[in-house]
């Protein structure tokens, strides 16, 4: 009986990883802007797209800050992937509407707090949130969320 656990449990690890390989993959070829690399942002304008390797970068010092367990970095790696993903989408769809880009990307960012979050203990929460005050001024704002 024991033996048929750890086979089920292998089974169940190996889909899992396969799963976040696949979703890292996707994610990475959607998040890479025209030419790769990372995208420089316009004078006055949205700041630059990470590309892949500064999504990794960022959540693995994260990961250090925080005191992430790797399946805790894993998914805030996949959730990264995603956000920066349709942070460019966004960029595409709302050129030239400064505002409503704004605006897009302070719900987008939200959402990704939101998700973060729910990945973290509460400990956890509270250190991120610090992080993400410090950060702030980097980005022009007072914190995730605020106006």
């Amino acid at each position: 009986m024991r033996k048929h656990r750890n086979t089920r449990s292998n089974t169940r690890n190996a889909l899992f990883g396969a799963l976040v390989t696949g979703l890292l993959f996707a994610a990475t070829a959607s998040a890479q802007p025209p030419g790769g690399g990372q995208r420089q942002g316009r004078e006055g304008g949205p700041p630059a797209i990470l590309d892949s390797a500064g999504i990794v970068e960022m959540v693995s010092e994260l990961a250090s800050e925080l005191s992430l367990t790797a399946e805790q970095e894993t998914l805030l790696t996949v959730l990264h992937f995603e956000h920066f993903a349709d942070a460019e989408a966004l960029r595409e769809q709302h050129e030239g509407d400064r505002e409503a880009h704004r605006e897009a990307m302070e719900a987008l960012r939200e959402d990704l707090h939101e998700r973060v979050a729910a990945v973290l203990t509460d400990e956890q929460k509270t250190r991120y949130e610090e992080l993400m005050e410090e950060r702030a001024p980097r980005r022009g704002q007072r914190g995730p969320g605020r106006r």
